[in-house]
């Protein structure tokens, strides 16, 4: 479709002269009289140009800028004023209505066209970079898409978002909050920067939101990657002794879509795709990653009941009350608890105690272990205080922090 421009010049003559070469150089043009047709021209067709005279009858091209530049539909549009005035405050008062070039009549076509063809193209250059992350943004990320469609590529493309991202923001600014999408964004480049592999591309969407482009076979590792670091290291953003409240722990949902080269797709489909598995995904806890198994040809592996209920936790406690206690707690995080006494192999232990820690029988020694000693505090109101005996960090207290020892645990089992 050839690039809109409106011409605004009271001069017959010289609109048509201008319309005639514009033309031949693939244009579209429209032409206004007076600053007035200007206006009621651009709003009822949105250009991407225009050129206006100074020196017109009605409404002249300076109260025009002025109005266009005042109108949120219109005021990216480049604007070229062209004028007989030399003045310098002539030229001055333009820049500062919001022209973004000045040419003085009369004129050499050859440079008329330069310019036009000089802010057509700047205004063309959307930020492909996005300003926060240095990834490449949307544009990139359709074109790199687009591209391997093309080229009838088989590929994988997942999308990643925080999950209780809002509440992290909302009580600890926004500042700390661009601090977890810049970790993000780091785990990402050092997992590119560590596979070494062209074929892995990954790009930021905006806000929490990311993507990732990679063949079919490398999402379980890939995926499993990312969400372990982004879970050892989320917590060190967090600052438990300076809230009043416990604020969810951030976790990362990743929906993944399949391309195989023989299916006709288009980068609306694999997007739209993704975004409801993204959904299913964040409709689940912890971190989570689900592949749309409808798009594939391959094959790969997920334990979908341990993604569903969370790691299996085997608890350990002082007495029956404990036990109750913390069953109930644990469980209501997704997690799946057994005692000694079942069949079933846990991924961590969890040992709850008042004064004196629980035996591990001998099949589970070995496994992770945290301790959650539960004490009585002065206003009779139970307090956790966390003790990770593990190599993942040597004591971390919780006080009222029972959601983030949750969140350790399920790390602790992965």
């Amino acid at each position: 479709m050839p690039e809109r421009i409106l011409v605004a010049d009271d001069n017959e003559a010289l609109s048509q002269l201008l319309e005639l070469i514009l033309v031949e150089h693939g244009y579209e043009v429209t032409l206004a009289n007076d600053g007035s047709d200007l206006l009621a021209k651009a709003q009822l067709h949105i250009p991407d140009l225009m050129i206006v005279d100074i020196l017109m009858p009605r409404i002249d091209g300076y109260e025009a800028i002025r109005q266009l530049r005042n109108d949120t539909r219109l005021a990216h549009i480049p604007i070229i004023v062209l004028t007989a005035r030399t003045a310098i405050e002539d030229v001055v008062t333009g820049f500062e209505l919001g022209a973004d070039d000045y040419i003085v009549k009369p004129f050499q076509m050859p440079e008329l066209l330069a310019r036009v063809r000089a802010q057509l193209l700047r205004a063309t250059r959307r930020p492909v970079l996005n300003p926060l992350t240095g990834l490449p943004g949307n544009i990139l990320i359709e074109e790199e898409v687009n591209h391997r469609l093309r080229q009838g590529q088989a590929f994988a493309l997942l999308y990643l978002d925080l999950d209780n991202f809002k509440a992290y923001n909302d009580s600890y600014g926004f500042a700390r909050g661009d601090l977890v999408i810049k970790l993000l964004a780091t785990i990402l480049s050092e997992i590119k920067a560590e596979h070494n592999d062209e074929g892995l591309f990954i790009g930021h969407i905006g806000g929490d939101d990311f993507a990732i482009i990679t063949l079919a076979d490398q999402v379980n590792a890939l995926c499993e990657d990312v969400i372990r670091r982004f879970d050892q290291r989320i917590l060190t953003l967090y600052d438990p002794s300076n809230s009043n409240k416990p604020v969810p722990i951030q976790t990362l949902s990743v929906g993944v879509v399949l391309h195989r080269g023989d299916v006709p797709q288009s980068y609306h489909d694999l997007s739209r795709i993704a975004a409801e598995m993204k959904r299913v995904a964040k409709q689940q806890t912890g971190s989570v990653y689900v592949v749309d198994r409808r798009s594939n040809a391959q094959s790969i592996e997920q334990d979908q009941d341990r993604r569903k209920r969370g790691p299996t936790i085997g608890l350990l406690a002082q007495d029956a009350s404990l036990v109750d206690m913390l069953s109930d707690l644990l469980q209501q995080q997704s997690l799946f608890v057994v005692t000694a006494e079942s069949e079933f192999m846990p991924d961590a232990i969890v040992l709850g105690y008042r004064d004196r820690l629980p035996k591990v029988p001998k099949h589970w020694q070995g496994l992770p272990q945290i301790s959650l000693k539960i004490e009585q505090s002065h206003d009779e109101q139970r307090f956790a205080q966390l003790q990770i005996q593990t190599n993942l960090k040597p004591t971390i207290p919780i006080h009222e922090y029972l959601s983030l020892a949750l969140h350790l645990v399920r790390l602790e089992a992965r």
